[in-house]
């Protein structure tokens, strides 16, 4: 006999509630695997699934079946407390629970069951915590930031902002009172949340330079991240230390050096952390000391980076040169933050160590770049580096080689900056540079100081206006003739300027319009 929903949850009222305190206690919230039934059950409910209800003869069996689902059929016993379900899941499977769910949400609120049975969690952690010790914090946040790791990659990120505001309110009843211990607990969990979410960062932001919205999304909620660890280092600095608080600090060396040497990608912002906590960790010489020795011991690929990277803080060029000559700089993106950090500092010699390093490995690096952007960018930042470092202005110019095309803009600012300007005007020349690829106040400034060099430039370009055959290209093309009539009066050259734009004249004659453009010009000297 078919059964309305509402017929079924009336007749069976206290048996659903049995069965929903029996799911209560099956399903663990701290447990990623029920917590998934869970979710993957109440969405079941709440995207309208539609479900048949049967009742057997004797009443004492219902049947429930799935319309949209393969017609998966689960057999409830409400007499029995039994349950049992066509896709042979043993135990409580996310049809099983789909069917309670939606008898219960007939009379009652699944929202605040839900709230309830995710309450047990947190008072689970805040009873497991309250034993302050830093085992007891670690578990409770590896517990906490535990459904993170199992995010997948492809994940929306509206789904992983979501999960980590959810993680962000339950961690608020963990809180120490005192406030004395609350920047230190804040701290260990932001370095447990950022560990937990690295895998999804990474494949989201590793070796990606042009942001879509949803990376965009990521990239902010990282730099927020490191913002506040910056912040509780900061605040714990300006308070005295804690006797009680040395293992704390004790085990939060071991949780940074596990994240910073475990993890993958991303070294930037990886190193912008480890220099941050390193600050608050390693502030005499025997801790910074004892940290080195782990550094250069352990094989870990980027741990000599780490390791240079406190050879910089504390200005030991030899140590660092001895870092670069072991690793080598093929890993040009892991040095190039150290060489922001050494301009940063101000230690010159640190950063003449590191582009030494990095300098034959540079064109390797540029060539795996795509982007045009991308390669312009990186080409300044190269460039702007080697100058710091005081390098000579033949080795730079030796990487513009490498550049080809995509290092005109910068070669050009070198050459003009050089005053080479006869050089500038063949460089633009010989990779064809349009003339509206080029900055007026550069053309002017070529101009005023050597206009001799730049007149075949202008030439080209005056006859590719005129090739347009339009009236607006002519009109174009006769104020460069006005710009070398200038430079040809300032350079002495009166006869030689005649004869060319007389020349110009007759070659072009069948032009009636450029012939009245040049004639209204007055381009005679």
């Amino acid at each position: 006999m078919y059964m309305t929903v509402e017929r079924v949850s009336y007749l069976h009222e206290h048996e659903i509630d049995e069965f929903m305190k029996a799911i209560k206690h099956a399903f663990r919230p701290d447990d990623q695997d029920d917590v998934q039934i869970i979710r993957d059950a109440v969405a079941i409910v709440r995207k309208g699934v539609q479900i048949e209800y049967k009742s057997a003869n004797d009443g004492r069996r219902i049947d429930a079946t799935f319309i949209e689902a393969d017609h998966v059929t689960v057999q409830l016993y409400p007499l029995k407390q039994d349950a049992m379900c066509t896709c042979i899941h043993p135990g409580w499977c996310v049809h099983k629970v789909a069917v309670i769910f939606h008898l219960y949400s007939q009379f009652n609120s699944l929202t605040e069951w839900l709230h309830d049975w995710q309450r047990r969690e947190i008072e689970q952690m805040v009873l497991t915590i309250s034993e302050r010790t830093p085992e007891a914090w670690n578990d409770v946040l590896d517990r906490l930031t535990k459904p993170l790791y199992k995010l997948a990659p492809g994940e929306n990120p509206n789904v992983f902002i979501h999960e980590t505001s959810l993680m962000d309110q339950k961690v608020i009843p963990l809180y120490p009172f005192e406030w004395e211990w609350k920047p230190l607990f804040e701290l260990f969990y932001r370095l447990h949340l950022v560990e937990a979410a690295w895998p999804y960062l990474q494949g989201h932001l590793e070796g990606v330079k042009h942001l879509s919205y949803r990376e965009w999304q990521v990239k902010m909620w990282l730099t927020e991240q490191i913002d506040k660890i910056n912040d509780q280092v900061q605040s714990l600095s300006n308070k005295l230390r804690l006797f009680e608080t040395d293992a704390f600090y004790k085990s939060l060396e071991e949780n940074v050096r596990r994240f910073i040497l475990n993890s993958d990608g991303l070294f930037e912002s990886r190193l912008d952390i480890y220099s941050s906590v390193s600050e608050l960790l390693y502030v005499d010489p025997a801790t910074q000391k004892k940290e080195l020795a782990f550094l250069l011991e352990t094989d870990d690929v980027d741990a000599p980076f780490f390791a240079a990277y406190f050879h910089l803080t504390q200005g030991d060029v030899q140590a660092l040169a001895e870092v670069a000559e072991k690793v080598g700089g093929e890993l040009v993106d892991h040095w190039l933050p150290l060489a922001d950090f050494a301009t940063d500092l101000d230690e010159m010699e640190s950063l003449r160590i590191i582009m030494e390093t990095i300098y034959p490995h540079i064109g390797a690096y540029f060539h795996e770049i795509s982007m045009s952007t991308d390669k312009y960018h990186f080409i300044r930042l190269i460039d702007g580096l080697l100058e710091i470092a005081d390098f000579t202005e033949a080795r730079r110019e030796e990487l513009f080689m490498v550049y080809g095309e995509s290092g005109v803009s910068t070669f050009g600012d070198f050459l003009i900056e050089r005053e080479r300007f006869s050089e500038w005007a063949a460089l633009m020349h010989r990779y064809d540079i349009p003339y509206d690829g080029i900055e007026s106040d550069t053309m002017r400034f070529v101009l005023s100081n050597d206009p001799a060099a730049v007149m075949p430039l202008l030439h080209v370009y005056a006859m590719r206006f005129i090739q347009e055959k339009n009236r607006h290209s002519y009109r174009r093309a006769v104020r460069l003739f006005k710009n070398m009539k200038t430079g040809a009066k300032k350079s002495g050259k009166i006869e030689f300027w005649n004869n060319y734009i007389d020349t110009v004249r007759e070659q072009f004659r069948r032009l009636r319009a450029l012939a009245e453009e040049m004639e209204k010009g007055n381009l005679n000297l």
